[in-house]
């Protein structure tokens, strides 16, 4: 059966990256075809890049239901804070209501040094939701705004079409819902004008009851720059299952969080005077083949979130790994080389080896961990034979 959905995401990751290979919003699917840079400074194309309001797939979300917000491209630029929202208005204009259902203070889209190799393959980690019961039922807009860690102070936003069903049939627990937080534009009707602190992740001042934490930070709060408390990782209050189903950011494949070899590493190159100010973001290179990063396998939603490692002080010093979120140092398989490799004996599991335990995972479909590495079966099988050969 034909999937709109899966021919979008595979038409977004076969297309050529801009000089900055920024990130798209893939899921839920966005209006037309964006481009992937930020809004305007001035706030000109605000919101949603001011359209067009094409729409090439209709969400449908059902109140109760998990969905997935999920990326294409490289420049994560360290991360960040970001919102999911919505507003009633089918084509929003400066003057719509974008109203907070989820927020993600650090860690959006990834919890990594800097970005990954723009030649590399596109980052895929994902953040699943619940879709909350304060939506009212018909067609509105969802919106996904991300204020960046590192690099220019810059806001992104990307928008899509969705469908409620099973949600209220008022207004009045919509209305109480918090406004859309927004930064490093003007212009914004009712939103005042700040600019963020770089190298930081962002508390938002009223992100809602649904909202999650990603990273360690440190954080401060978006608009003053004052130092702020880290938010308790998982899920906020209001969840519709217990609390599980507003967990925070899930490592996809080759994702850093993921504890996979292709742990990242900052890059000591330094960048041409010719190179725009968005690739000045330390680039964050992976010690694995293109064909492992694609073949990882995916954790599931953390429940703890830890820090990712400090840059190599010098080019002589060990590339730290991070430890992957959900895991806590001491568990697992007793290793002796933090940072290492590790697979099970019948190579159908691995891990990262940190405080001298690795927390063993499955790896992905069709692959296999030997000697350190992980590599399609067909690949290690082609290399055993030339072996004996």
């Amino acid at each position: 059966m034909f999937d709109k959905s899966t021919f979008f995401v595979t038409l977004l990751a076969m297309a050529p990256f801009s000089a900055t290979a920024h990130m798209i919003m893939a899921n839920p699917i966005p209006f037309g075809h964006p481009n992937n840079s930020p809004l305007e400074a001035s706030g000109a194309d605000y919101p949603c890049k001011a359209g067009p309001y094409s729409i090439v797939t209709m969400n449908e979300w059902k109140v109760g239901s998990t969905q997935k917000l999920s990326f294409t491209g490289t420049a994560v630029h360290g991360g960040g804070s970001c919102q999911i929202s919505v507003t009633a208005d089918k084509e929003p204009s400066k003057n719509s209501k974008f109203k907070v259902i989820y927020s993600i203070e650090g860690g959006c889209p990834a919890n990594v040094p800097g970005n990954f190799p723009e030649g590399g393959p596109s980052y895929a980690g994902s953040f699943p939701f619940t879709v909350p019961p304060e939506l009212p039922n018909g067609q509105m807009t969802m919106a996904w705004s991300w204020m960046n860690k590192i690099g220019n102070r810059e806001f992104y936003m990307f928008c899509a079409p969705v469908t409620v069903s099973g949600g209220a049939t008022d207004m009045t627990a919509f209305d109480a819902l918090p406004d859309m937080a927004v930064a490093n534009i003007a212009n914004v009707p009712g939103a005042g004008t700040c600019t963020t602190k770089e190298s930081n992740d962002y508390t938002f001042a009223n992100p809602g009851k649904y909202k999650t934490s990603n990273s360690a930070g440190p954080f401060v709060d978006l608009c003053t720059g004052a130092k702020s408390e880290a938010p308790a990782p998982g899920g906020g209050g209001g969840a519709l299952d217990g609390g599980n189903s507003l967990l925070g950011g899930t490592p996809a494949a080759g994702s850093p969080a993921a504890g996979s070899p292709a742990a990242p590493v900052s890059s000591a190159i330094p960048v041409s005077s010719g190179a725009s100010a968005c690739s000045a973001v330390p680039v964050v290179s992976a010690p694995v083949s293109d064909t492992t990063l694609r073949t990882i396998a995916t954790v599931t939603a953390p429940t703890a979130s830890l820090p990712s490692p400090p840059f190599p002080t010098n080019g002589t010093s060990a590339p730290a790994v991070p430890v992957p979120i959900g895991a806590t140092p001491g568990n697992g398989t007793p290793c002796s080389i933090d940072g290492a490799v590790i697979c099970s004996s019948d190579g159908t599991q691995f891990g990262i080896c940190n405080f001298g335990k690795a927390l063993m995972m499955s790896v992905a479909a069709g692959t296999k961990c030997v000697n350190g590495a992980i590599a399609r079966r067909a690949e290690y099988s082609h290399r055993n034979m030339r072996t004996v050969l």
